[in-house]
């Protein structure tokens, strides 16, 4: 088979335990090999418990999936199996779509589509946001010095790199002044993300947040001074998965709320709509413990806002429009700021709620359909390639920049 674009990541869903770059990385696969685009995806298989299977990725027969096995650093997808099965998928296609940057697999297969002078966009997906930059530069010098003569080397001679917002593309391009590049948001099958019934009238509010359990997420802080304000009918629902440390550190913030905290594992996406059905608003509190954000994007933002729920978010991530758009709350990172946010939330009548609601489904109907995302990104990736299928009449990309 003819491969117009392979698809080089570090993990892919339903992998458990590495956020949204696996999530948002399937979903754009998908949705190309539904419309029967030529693909071909390469990744690792790690996920914490067992191991992913070609099959778990659900792609179609006649779209080639290799995934290599990991050796003990799955977090950046280490497998000495990697260099063959990245090749094979770089020389047998004739573009490469990167997703991620600075591990394993994807500095392999910048490297290599260098080598084979094969074209190819690099999606950073959060790897060059400021506050992350600064941290490497001051406390990973090692780290550093590989961004320094690999990582953004293979980035200058991408073709096209693919950020998810606004403020990544402003931290990129304070790195990367140079580069070219376009703002395309994260999509959603909105069919899979149907909007939900208001949440049952009752005394308190219902806050939850959904995602990967991290320092950079600010959970466990934002958690703390929720206990310290709530109300006393009020609740929060935890969902996701993480790494030991801190997982034990929210846990034991969490034990404080007693019955008014909930703490679930990783879930499907059943069971991530099933908590939203039960909430009032989700919560991305990213950055807070931070000296600044590190999200790019957000993607339990994106499916709580087309499920009909309003969001509540660091001020500084992709959505400092939610307040002028009528479909959520922002906060600074100091405790009064997030003690206010709550206290608004929690002052929203059901008239309010409803109209949030029908607002937040709208915001997403027209920011976040995954078939405007991948015809989009298909034709840049795409277009002028001798032999590849011919660009489509796609819409042009959401926020376009010159990085």
């Amino acid at each position: 088979m003819a491969v117009d674009v392979a698809v080089i990541t570090t993990h892919i869903a339903p992998a458990k335990g590495y956020g949204g770059i696996a999530e948002s990385t399937a979903r754009l696969v998908h949705a190309w090999a539904a419309r029967g685009h030529a693909i071909s995806l390469c990744a690792s298989d790690a996920s914490l418990g067992q191991p992913l299977t070609t099959g778990a990725v659900g792609l179609p027969t006649e779209v080639p999936v290799r995934l290599y096995r990991t050796w003990r650093f799955d977090r950046w997808g280490f497998g000495v199996g990697a260099p063959w099965r990245i090749w094979q998928a770089c020389h047998q296609a004739r573009a490469v779509y990167v997703s991620g940057i600075g591990t394993w697999p994807t500095t392999l297969a910048a490297v290599l589509c260098c080598l084979l002078r094969r074209p190819f966009v690099v999606a950073p997906r959060a790897g060059l946001m400021g506050a992350y930059i600064a941290e490497i530069r001051r406390g990973k010098r090692h780290k550093w010095l590989f961004y320094r003569l690999i990582t953004l080397p293979t980035l200058r001679a991408a073709r096209l790199l693919h950020v998810t917002s606004r403020c990544e593309a402003e931290s990129v391009t304070r790195l990367l002044p140079d580069s070219s590049g376009v703002t395309v948001a994260n999509g959603l099958n909105l069919n899979e993300w149907p909007c939900l019934p208001p949440p049952p009238t009752r005394a308190g509010r219902v806050f939850c947040y959904i995602g990967r359990f991290s320092a950079e997420k600010g959970i466990a802080r934002f958690l703390d001074i929720w206990l310290s304000c709530r109300r006393a009918d009020d609740r929060f629902i935890l969902a996701g998965a993480g790494h030991t440390d801190y997982v034990q550190e929210l846990e034991a913030v969490a034990a404080r709320g007693g019955k008014a905290v909930t703490l679930h594992g990783y879930l499907d996406r059943a069971g991530v709509q099933r908590v939203l059905a039960d909430s009032d608003f989700l919560v991305l509190p990213s950055g807070i413990h931070h000296e600044g954000p590190r999200e790019n994007f957000g993607n339990s933002v994106a499916e709580a806002l087309a499920s009909g729920r309003p969001a509540m978010a660091t001020r500084g991530l992709a959505w400092d429009d939610l307040e002028g758009e009528g479909v959520g709350f922002l906060f600074d990172a100091d405790e009064e700021s997030i003690r206010a946010a709550i206290a608004r939330a929690g002052a929203v009548t059901c008239e309010q709620a409803a109209s949030m609601s029908a607002a937040a489904r709208r915001y997403a109907e027209t920011r976040f359909d995954i078939d405007v995302t991948a015809a989009t990104l298909w034709s840049l990736i795409t277009g002028g390639l001798p032999g590849a299928e011919p660009p489509e009449n796609s819409p042009p990309p959401t926020d376009p920049v010159s990085l």
